[in-house]
């Protein structure tokens, strides 16, 4: 029987859920090893990377003892937890990989996107829209002729 449907018979359904999510978080660590760290930890000093690394080792702690309560043997439930943190790093990049929807214009942020048209050029609004003109003028300081009129001003004072 597969350590999969050995650990779906014999856990409750929070268990369960518990169990496979924190496989997916964590990387596999061994019992020997974890060991070896919390009592690193407990003789060291606490501070913050101490008590951050000590809650993912009481995580980890938390995984090996519902792998035991099914009654499967460490290095077949290494191996499972190992093709569940895999998965979900493949789905992880396969996500980070996804197109990114088309921004707008002018909003309040620069519109880099992927090209896509013939030319490098700044796409200025319609005269008709005052509020697009506040914002593009906001993107691009140097296109605003008021503030080049400043400066101009300035320049030929000195």
């Amino acid at each position: 029987m597969a350590v999969r449907d050995i650990i779906r018979e014999k856990l409750s359904k929070k268990e369960l859920h518990q169990l496979l999510s924190l496989c997916k978080k964590y990387f596999p660590l061994p019992l020997r090893v974890l060991e070896n760290s919390e009592e690193f930890l407990k003789s060291t000093k606490k501070n913050a990377l101490g008590i951050n690394c000590y809650k993912k080792l009481i995580d980890v702690r938390k995984i090996h003892t519902l792998y035991q309560k099914c009654g499967v043997s460490e290095g077949d439930y290494l191996a499972h937890w190992g093709t569940e943190r895999t998965v979900q790093r493949s789905k992880h990049e396969e996500y980070n990989r996804a197109l990114k929807p088309e921004r707008k214009d002018n909003k309040t942020y620069i519109n880099r996107g992927s090209g896509g048209s013939n030319r490098n050029s700044v796409r200025y609004p319609k005269k008709v829209r005052k509020t697009a003109w506040k914002r593009f003028y906001r993107l691009f300081p140097s296109l605003d002729p008021e503030r080049n009129k400043k400066l101009n001003e300035e320049l030929t004072q000195l």
